[in-house]
């Protein structure tokens, strides 16, 4: 299709006025464009290997063929009507329909992303040398690509949670997809649409928006030897999904909806592309002694050149999650589990419960019930199965020890509560009320420095020698973070709910080279 992609911009200067605005010393610039960008190669390789467009049937070697290690008995003469003859015996025409497989697709009308960017900024300068910039940013990003479930299992969560499901969608009682040959249950029964099966679609129901104010300090050949330049960030950015794919980890943790139901409002949160806070800053500092490197000392102490930066960010963030609890402890399939187990690894789409933000970060509570149903822990739950149970001190239990550690938290002593059958009765909902992103992981804290010493031959042979140092002041800068919220209270390597220090860290590193030009 076309798209039309305006771009206008404008740059003031005043040169009358005072000392503030005028002069010719002072910018005031702005614009808006409109951007787009076309979908990427894995959603449509997606769909060009799955359901309907694969015929999804595995195939076995016909009885009695022999096969040489790691091949597929293949005819000595491969041609096509030799293989169909070798696997004719495998393959049941017009009993499997593809609508019975997981199916991938996209909306018919799926198309391009598009972006509306806008600035307004004022700069000043301060000297021949130096200026300083302040600007306003923003972006409303709408038609982002967002992976939903097509055609979601209802049934459950109507007859459960009548209030979750929109108006107008009934769950469907007369299958027009006939099961597949040893396929348990029909894929159509209890679904929002008959004759659509199990649907992963791709479409343009994705949306963000992001302001910002930057900040900004430029100077130039300060002394004849020095360049600086520093900015601050401070932003929001806010989407209903940060990314097409899940990652299990931080960012985007489930791409896919909490609620199958509600892919938009329901999603609608901070981003996992949101760092409030952003500081840098970068010189690079020629030493003026000895520059035209005559003599011995002349090559020896000239020709340094320091190039140094240092990088202060928020932390990135990361939505809290779970790994099974909710369809394991659920009293319905709320979350259509046969969608999450062919597209989300089956891991659950749900989060947990809200506690207190007051309370520790790592902590995470789950009612007595859910903790014997889940994890064994069984004791308070005989008498009292909506206590509230530290499941950190469950996970923390003692090796060989007779049973779980069940100790007794209020709400307030935890930041989350497990979302599985027991908290679906006491919250009234199956759908977690912790938003998405609402967690954020260590900060970023990295600082770099380059050495440089260039040794004059003659006019025209040179050596460069550069030496580096990659976090120089080796400060942990952690690589991810365990979202899940089961894990909570466990200290192993990548495991262990919200701990970052249980992530590998990069350490200092060293890097040496050298140039030689002629």
């Amino acid at each position: 299709t076309d798209s039309f992609g305006p771009s206008v911009g404008f740059a003031y200067a005043p040169q009358g006025g005072g000392i503030l605005t005028g002069n010719g010393k002072t910018v005031i610039r702005g614009g808006y464009r409109l951007l787009y960008d076309p979908p990427f190669y894995n959603i449509y390789l997606n769909i060009a290997t799955s359901a309907p467009e694969v015929f999804l049937q595995s195939f076995r070697a016909p009885s009695g063929t022999t096969l040489a290690a790691g091949t597929f008995g293949l005819p000595a003469v491969p041609t096509g009507p030799n293989v169909r003859a070798l696997l004719a015996s495998s393959i049941t025409p017009g009993v499997l329909d593809p609508r019975s497989q997981a199916e991938t697709t996209v909306a018919p009308n799926f198309g391009p992303d598009r972006v509306h960017s806008w600035s307004l900024g004022i700069e000043r300068e301060l000297s021949k040398n130096s200026a300083f910039e302040a600007r306003y940013v923003g972006n409303a990003a709408r038609h982002l690509f967002q992976t939903i479930d097509g055609n979601p299992f209802i049934a459950d969560l109507q007859a459960a949670f009548p209030n979750q499901v929109p108006a107008g969608l009934t769950p469907c009682t007369t299958p027009q997809v006939p099961p597949a040959p040893g396929q348990t249950g029909n894929p159509d029964l209890g679904r929002a649409t008959c004759g659509l099966g199990i649907l992963r679609e791709r479409a343009n129901t994705g949306f963000s928006n992001y302001n910002a104010l930057q900040m900004e300090y430029r100077a130039n050949n300060i002394f004849h030897q020095l360049t600086l330049r520093t900015s601050y960030t401070f932003s929001k950015t806010l989407d209903n999904v940060s990314e097409i794919f899940s990652t299990f980890a931080g960012g985007n943790s489930v791409a896919v909806s909490q609620n199958p139901t509600n892919f938009t409002s329901g999603e609608y949160s901070l981003s996992g592309l949101d760092y409030p806070h952003q500081w840098s800053i970068l010189l690079t500092e020629q030493l003026p002694f000895f520059k035209q490197q005559h003599g011995l000392f002349g090559h020896v102490l000239g020709g340094w050149s320091i190039s140094a930066n240092y990088i202060v960010a928020s932390g990135q963030r990361y939505t809290p999650s779970q790994l099974v609890s909710a369809q394991l402890g659920a009293t319905g399939d709320f979350f259509d589990s046969a969608f999450l187990g062919a597209f989300n690894s089956g891991i659950d789409s749900a989060r947990p419960f809200l506690g207190s933000l007051q309370a520790p970060s790592t902590s995470v509570g789950i009612f007595a019930g859910d903790a014997c149903n889940i994890f064994g822990a069984c004791t308070t739950s005989a008498t009292n199965p909506t206590a509230l149970l530290s499941l950190n001190a469950i996970n923390q239990t003692a090796t060989g020890a007779a049973a779980p550690n069940e100790v007794t938290v209020a709400s307030n002593q935890v930041r989350y509560i497990v979302n599985s059958g027991t908290s679906e009765a006491v919250f009234g909902t199956p759908f977690g009320n912790a938003p998405r992103n609402i967690a954020q992981d260590a900060l970023t804290n990295i600082g770099n420095v380059s050495v440089f010493k260039q040794i004059k031959f003659s006019e025209r042979v040179g050596f460069e020698f550069h030496a580096t140092a990659i976090n120089v002041l080796n400060h942990p800068n952690f690589l991810s973070v365990d979202p899940f919220v089961e894990d909570a209270g466990l200290r192993l390597q990548d495991t262990g709910f919200g701990d970052p220090t249980l992530t590998n860290s990069q350490p200092r590193r060293l890097i040496f080279g050298g140039r030689l030009s002629f």
